[in-house]
């Protein structure tokens, strides 16, 4: 059995840094960080112990429009986001990938695999798609943050993915910044 962390929006590196500091962490997990803004992980994709990808996280591959922010906290997939002042006029293309294949391609249903979502309200879209082609099956513990400021989002979807993730016997926390620092 591998052990894996998977850090889903890497940004510059905060939630590696606190699950390497955590209980959970040793030395044989293989650990991959998606960050499709370069120059925000700079620092950390240095590091040999850390496979990264410089891609957004979404539900196929190819090339999608990405929408900074002025603080680079809270870049977006979705040009309809409410926080993060997002530049709307003027997005970048990043690569995306379709995050259910690419966990089934990479896994097996053995390994342990802990996940970290922080991608801006990209996290419904990409876990709906992942519980249906049971690619969720794959995934021990998720930290995750949720983003509600996106139009297309209610709480209905967000109680209807609980709920799956909770029948799928998912290990389901808040983000990782408050759950590890306690």
């Amino acid at each position: 059995m591998r052990k894996i962390f998977i850090d889903c929006g890497g940004h510059i590196g905060e939630s590696i840094k606190l699950f390497k500091k955590s209980k959970e962490y040793t030395k044989d997990f293989i650990v991959y960080s998606f960050e499709p803004v370069s120059y925000l992980s700079e620092k950390y994709r240095k590091c040999k112990d850390i496979i990264f990808l410089d891609q957004a996280i979404w539900i196929y591959d190819g090339k999608i429009d990405f929408y900074l922010a002025e603080q680079s906290d809270g870049n977006s997939l979705f040009k309809g986001k409410k926080t993060g002042n997002l530049d709307i006029d003027h997005p970048i293309k990043v690569k995306c990938v379709d995050f259910s294949k690419w966990i089934q391609n990479k896994f097996n249903k053995n390994d342990y695999i802990v996940l970290k979502m922080d991608i801006e309200g990209a996290e419904f879209k990409v876990l709906d798609k992942m519980i249906e082609d049971r690619s969720i099956e794959y995934i021990n513990k998720i930290y995750i943050e949720w983003h509600f400021s996106i139009d297309f989002q209610d709480k209905n979807i967000y109680r209807e993915i609980i709920n799956k993730l909770k029948f799928n016997n998912i290990e389901l926390y808040p983000e990782m910044k408050k759950c590890l620092r306690k």
